[in-house]
This record gives C-alpha cells, structure tokens and sequence, in this order.
C-alpha cells in the first residue's frame, strides 16, 4: 500500500511541478513566436531560440519550437534542429553551445563535434520531401563565413544541392580527385574534393577544410563549405566537399543561401 501511495504522491508532485511551470512555458513560447515572426532580425536571435528550446525540452519535454532537441555527454555536441516557419522555411542545426561560427578554435581541436555528420544523419527528419524526387544523395548541407552570417550563432543550413552548384560540380567533376583538395579552374576560387562514403562519421568537413585548402586555416572565419551528397557514375556514394575563402569581392556569391534549396524542389 505505502509503495502504491508512494508512486501516486510522486505523479502528483510531477503534475503540480509541471503547473508550476506552465506559466513559464507559456511565456517562453511568447517569446519565441514573436522572435521567429521577426525572421531572425536580431543577430542574436537564433541563439534566444535555442535556449528556449533547451529550456522547453527540460521543462516538458517538447522541443518546441525547434523540431529537435540532442543533448550529449560533451556539451559542445549537443544541437538542435529547427525549421524555421516563413516563406523560406530553411532548416538549420545549430549546437547548444555559444559557438559563434566555424572560425571557433574548438572547432578544429582533437575530439571536436562534427556537426556536418549530425546534420546529415538529421535530413530526413528534417526536411519534408514533399515532391517525392529528392534522394538522400540530392542532400547537400552547408556553413557561411562570417561576413556573410546574419546571426551570431554557428548553424548548418539543410537541404537540397540547387541546380547552379549541382551544374558547378558537374562541369568540374574531371578536376575533382579523392585525396586532397584541388583548386578548380573557376573565377570564384573554388576548391573541391571528393570522399567516398555513405556518411560523414569518418570525416569532419571543417576540419579537412581547413587542412586541405592553402590559406583555410588561419582564416577560417572568411571560408564557406559545402557538402554535397552524390552518387558516380560508377555508382559510388560519396560527398563533395566545396569550400572557398572569401575576399573583400564577393561578387561571385556562393553563400549557404546560394547552395541550398531549403524545400527541394528540384
């Protein structure tokens, strides 16, 4: 008897910890409406959402209003995945932490998270393939430098490879070899590579950017990645891996933006 009266004590203690906090849910949630609605206006913006993300999944276990919350024995691994709900509908993952953009030095040390592989191993949950076309292999992820961030919170954007970027590497797929970065023959300054494999568990793009690519390194706050799932003509799975460092012209574009189709319609 004492045991059963003992579990009911608890549920009740839950229900009444959980009306406790509802208030501050409700609030939370406020906050978060009107700061999505303002289609991230403030820099600062994306990390209010995933706080109150982080903060939701405590509370009730919602991640609301990201799709996902992942928490990790290393606080630097631990994301969320969030979507956001105006006309673009970009999907992004962004890391708990206050990492600032890929220029963080934690980054590139031994042992650092390696967001492309979550993000990847996150797409089909992420993103609605409303048409049907998209494979996993039309995937494509990618991360902005600096100077091109809106918000002062590193995030992945999600989605599909556009026809520009899938034309790009198509032309200069000859150029592109497996064992190190090569610098193809475009105005932009574009360096690619190609690894073969089925995920991104054995590679972190970052890091391999910024040891394959002259210059990427110590200047890791002006490069751009991209990573494109493909399939050769062989048949073999593989990514491209497209970076480039950013100078005072930007007039070739290739921004995250620029890379992916957040809706895949391809």
């Amino acid at each position: 008897m004492s045991h059963v009266f003992g579990h009911d004590w608890l549920i009740s203690r839950n229900s009444k910890s959980r009306m406790k906090y509802r208030p501050v849910v409700l609030s939370i949630s406020l906050v978060i409406a009107v700061i999505i609605m303002s289609s991230f206006a403030s820099r600062s913006a994306l990390g209010l959402v995933v706080e109150a993300c982080e903060i939701n999944s405590t509370l009730t276990g919602s991640p609301y209003p990201c799709l996902k919350v992942v928490q990790a024995q290393d606080p630097l691994s631990a994301y969320v995945v969030l979507r956001e709900p105006a006309d673009k509908e970009r999907t992004i993952l962004a890391p708990l932490a206050d990492v600032p953009g890929s220029e963080d030095p934690r980054l590139l040390a031994a042992g650092a998270p390696n967001y492309f592989d979550a993000a990847w191993k996150e797409r089909t949950a992420a993103i609605s393939l409303r048409t049907g076309k998209a494979s996993p292999q039309d995937f494509a992820l990618a991360i902005n430098p600096a100077s091109w961030r809106t918000q002062d919170r590193l995030h992945v954007h999600m989605g599909c490879e556009t026809p520009r970027f899938r034309a790009l590497l198509k032309t200069h797929a000859a150029e592109i070899g497996s064992v190190r970065f090569t610098k193809l023959r475009t105005n932009a300054g574009w360096w690619a590579t190609f690894h073969a494999a089925d995920d991104l568990s054995n590679l972190n793009p970052l890091t391999a950017v910024a040891d394959g690519v002259d210059g990427a390194r110590s200047n890791m706050k002006n490069v751009v990645v991209g990573v494109f799932g493909s399939t050769l003509p062989d048949g073999q799975h593989g990514f491209y891996i497209l970076a480039r460092i950013i100078g005072a012209n930007k007039s070739h574009g290739g921004s995250a933006e620029d890379m992916i189709d957040p809706k895949c319609q391809l």
